[in-house]
């Protein structure tokens, strides 16, 4: 009986462990990085074009914003996104806003981010219908069409922007698991 209650008591400290580390590690990463969401009109050609070329504009804006100002970020993908889409004569406009979204799993060359909440920046372009494009905004961390990539700065920054644990899941081995911990972490988490 006591092998019972050791054996039982073991586990729950192991899980409470895990939970604690996990929930440690999200929030770390929440703290750390900014992320872009951008929502297309419609999945019309002209509108995904439309789309790429304001994200573009967006991370051409904010490249020169220092480390972790969601203020000025937020701002600078409003002014970015409202110009293009005026000089340019688009008929409709950017909504900007910022908070806690939900972002899914994430693969940039050798950096994978857990899905979860994270604060961002999503830009909804006229009514909103269209495809989702997804980013880092900082460290600037980005998908050129088809290919995910991240300058060898990024990887820097975002490695000296996290705490060694949280660093070893976003750049180390044996991130599959830990992932689908985190994942299910941030699943379980109550909602506020």
């Amino acid at each position: 009986m006591r092998k019972y209650i050791y054996s039982t008591a073991l586990f729950a400290l192991l899980v409470i462990s895990v939970c604690a580390y996990a929930k440690d590690v999200c929030n770390d990463l929440k703290s750390s990085l900014i992320r872009l969401h951008v929502i297309a009109e419609s999945d019309s050609d002209a509108d995904q074009r439309i789309k790429l070329e304001v994200r573009d504009e967006i991370l051409a804006a904010v490249r020169d914003i220092p480390a972790y100002n969601t203020a000025a970020f937020e701002k600078a993908a409003e002014t970015a996104a409202s110009e293009y889409l005026i000089k340019n004569n688009i008929p409709y406009s950017a909504r900007v806003s910022s908070g806690i979204f939900t972002f899914p799993r994430k693969q940039y060359e050798n950096i994978t981010l857990p899905a979860g909440k994270y604060f961002g920046i999503r830009v909804i372009l006229g009514s909103g219908h269209g495809r989702n494009w997804w980013c880092v905004m900082y460290p600037p961390l980005c998908v050129d069409g088809d290919t995910a990539y991240a300058s060898l700065n990024s990887i820097s920054e975002l490695s000296e922007a996290l705490r060694p644990g949280s660093r070893e899941i976003v750049l180390g081995s044996g991130k599959r698991i830990r992932f689908k911990i985190l994942e299910l972490l941030e699943a379980a988490t109550p909602k506020i």
